[in-house]
């Protein structure tokens, strides 16, 4: 299953960076929203795109 997440920074809602997100979906695993987001944050710390408690994450609704 494939998502767009879109990370901003907390203060002024600024677009910091786009992911697609790409989790597997099988029969133990069902990726909801919380499980793209909460990856796209963690892509954000590796990359190094600002602090965990500056970023928030949201999925694109088509």
């Amino acid at each position: 299953m494939k998502r767009v997440v879109d990370v901003f920074k907390n203060r002024g809602r600024e677009l910091v960076w786009t992911y697609v997100i790409h989790l597997q979906n099988d029969e133990e695993f069902h990726p909801g929203q919380l499980d793209f987001e909460a990856e796209a944050l963690r892509l954000s710390q590796l990359d190094k795109r600002g602090p965990a408690s500056e970023l928030s994450a949201k999925v694109r609704l088509n």
